[in-house]
């Protein structure tokens, strides 16, 4: 198993954010985008000598652990019927602790989540779906060659991988690692979201290693406006089902048309937002490719003609190598006896 070591994207975050999270805590989780890591853990060690061997200055806190949450047989019924009459986890969790601070994140909402996960798995909302669970990325060749192999029908065999195929592979591991990754595709809850994200992004970069660390913010902005425009569209059905329904109540259809004109507004700005965004990426990186090509084309016209003069030297050395032999061997006949000269019927001029 190979050693933990911050990754040259996180050494880079770190740098960026040091000063606003100043918290070593607060600094590893953000890294490593896990809220269970603290100061102790490897990681926490990572950040820590990472920042004193930049002189960065740092605090710690003491981490407060939450409080395990025991459910009531009454909290329990409540959550179960909740869910049957379509509230979300973070909806119920803020009514049965109604006097606490509840975040969509928080525990109590994550205990809600998860005892309907395992009693009523029916009944959990697409919205909580990944609640609780961290991304993983890929942390093998293989696994990776199966996600290029589901979302680009890469036919990416792993006993006979070549060099650009292997290239690939490596560099789309690195890009789904970064903190920005991490931080976008960890705020899905919803398992459908975050797989497409997770799908569309690789779908978009895979073929593309050489990508820059804007190109790639660039390719998550994109792919957010994917999610976007699938939720978008989501409302847009919902509130033609519910202007349809209405059709005979005037201010609701009034209601739900000024709805619909504002959900298609936010469509059509996302759309051109997206557009906007990969014609720019497209642009950028074929302009560095042309560049590169012509770079590469100069440098092979050198070589080109370098062999042409080192090949036109050896022709000129062998036709001199020629000459100097027939000379040679002409005087040495010509050195023969003249009676063996006689006898072989040969001149100089003839022999030359």
């Amino acid at each position: 198993m190979e050693e933990l070591q911050l990754t040259d994207q996180q050494k880079a975050y770190i740098d960026a954010n040091h000063k606003e999270l100043p918290d070593l805590i607060q600094l590893t989780r953000r890294v490593f985008n896990d809220d269970s890591l603290d100061g102790r853990t490897k990681q926490g060690k990572l950040v820590r000598e990472f920042l004193v061997e930049c002189g960065f200055k740092y605090k710690t806190t003491k981490n407060k652990k939450a409080k395990n949450i025991y459910l009531s047989d009454e909290e329990k019924e409540f959550i179960e019927q909740s869910a049957r009459d379509g509230m979300n986890a973070f909806q119920t969790a803020c009514i049965i602790w109604h006097d606490r601070e509840i975040t969509p994140l928080s525990k109590e909402t994550l205990v809600v989540a998860e005892h309907i996960k395992s009693t009523k798995p029916n009944l959990l909302r697409a919205e909580d779906s990944a609640l609780g669970e961290g991304y993983e990325p890929p942390q093998t060749s293989s696994a990776a060659i199966k996600l290029l192999n589901r979302y680009c029908s890469a036919n990416i065999k792993p006993e006979a991988i070549s060099l650009k195929q292997k290239k690939y592979v490596e560099q789309i591991m690195k890009f789904v690692s970064t903190p920005r990754f991490f931080q976008v595709i960890n705020s899905y809850t919803d398992k459908g979201d975050r797989d497409l994200f997770e799908a569309e992004f690789i779908r978009t970069t895979w073929d593309k290693p050489d990508l820059t660390a804007d190109e790639i913010n660039l390719y998550i902005n994109v792919c957010i406006d994917y999610i976007n425009l699938k939720n978008i569209n989501k409302a847009m059905e919902k509130l033609n089902r519910m202007f349809h329904e209405a059709d005979d109540q005037r201010d609701m259809t009034v209601r739900l048309a000024e709805l619909l004109k504002t959900k298609s507004d936010e469509y059509n700005q996302c759309e051109k937002r997206m557009e906007s965004l990969i014609n720019r990426l497209n642009g950028d990186r074929a302009r560095r490719i042309q560049g590169r090509q012509e770079e590469n084309a100069s440098i092979l016209s050198l070589v080109e003609l370098f062999q042409d003069e080192k090949e036109r030297a050896i022709m000129l050395k062998m036709v001199e190598m020629q000459r100097e032999a027939i000379d040679d061997e002409a005087t040495l006949i010509e050195s023969m006896p003249e009676w063996k000269a006689r006898v072989l019927g040969l001149g100089r001029g003839e022999v030359i």
